[in-house]
């Protein structure tokens, strides 16, 4: 418990740091974001690679049996991903994601390739692997880089980083207070519905006090959805917090259920107490992407 409390804070405190630093140039928070999709594609390939002992003692074969020169893809494809937004956006203001889309488009036509020129080593199910691991975490990621660039960027990665900590301390506490029926034994036995309504009860507590706070502390003006009447913004974040709670507890699902096909505990060792960066970043990517949607549609009008 010692190890992961610790752990746990240094990895606040790096955020936090980002944070600031994002303060001198919002370029800066992409180097977090870059850290983030290198460690978790290593982690993703590696964890795809493991090889389940069978009953008989003997290695099973990989859930996905990625190619050399397929994994080679998917590393080129999250080594690029994030110079290449910056890069078009340097060049082409607000035109960022378009070099996101295309590195894309060029990464899913390489694995295409990649089957007819090392087709001896390259299979189907190493060409479904390597998109998975590109997807999972680096293009979820993309979210984040978007959101930073945003109007009302601040607020947007706020509450991204804000909701999914709190919903997952507050499932937790909760889950362990009131205990009771099991939300998805067969995926991830150790949550609780309890725990599930903790988490979304203060996920939704968390966004509306953190968007008052934020009004009383800069001089942002809400103008989105409903913006004439007094109560939508309430209504708005609070809807975001509920949703965005939800979206980090099926995240970690989603994980679970990935750790639990291929047959492993935890996806790396980097966070002692924790596991690997997706363990601990695997709800927060699911709820950046909501977060960055709704800001899209409905805050920043």
């Amino acid at each position: 418990m010692k190890k992961r409390l610790i752990t746990g804070i240094l990895y606040i405190g790096v955020i936090v740091g980002f944070f600031f630093l994002r303060n001198i140039h919002p370029w800066f928070f992409g180097i977090l974001v870059y850290a983030f999709s290198l460690i978790g594609t290593y982690e993703m390939v590696h964890a795809c690679s493991y090889r389940k002992p069978l009953e008989d003692g003997t290695e099973g074969e990989p859930v996905f049996a990625m190619a050399t020169s397929q994994k080679a893809a998917v590393y080129a494809f999250a080594a690029l991903f994030t110079p290449v937004y910056y890069l078009v956006e340097y060049l082409f203001p607000q035109s960022g994601f378009r070099g996101m889309l295309n590195l894309s488009f060029l990464f899913a036509l390489a694995l295409l390739c990649l089957l007819v020129f090392d087709h001896k080593r390259c299979s189907l199910q190493g060409a479904g692997g390597a998109m998975l691991c590109a997807f999972y975490p680096t293009a979820l990621l993309s979210t984040m880089l978007l959101a930073n660039d945003l109007e009302a960027g601040t607020l947007a990665l706020l509450i991204i980083f804000v909701i999914s900590p709190v919903a997952d301390t507050f499932a937790f506490v909760v889950g362990s207070i009131f205990k009771g029926k099991k939300l998805c034994p067969n995926i991830s036995p150790n949550k609780t519905v309890s725990g599930a309504v903790g988490g979304v009860v203060f996920g939704t507590g968390a966004s509306v006090l953190l968007y008052w706070l934020y009004t009383l502390c800069s001089d942002y003006v809400y103008t989105g959805w409903g913006s004439a009447y007094a109560w939508a913004p309430w209504v708005l974040f609070a809807a975001i917090g509920l949703i965005a709670a939800v979206m980090t507890e099926f995240g970690d699902l989603a994980e679970s259920i990935i750790k639990r096909k291929i047959g492993i505990k935890d996806m790396g060792k980097l966070l002692p107490g924790h596991g690997g960066i997706l363990d601990r970043i695997d709800g927060t990517l699911f709820a950046s992407t909501f977060v960055y949607i709704v800001f899209e549609l409905f805050v920043l009008l």
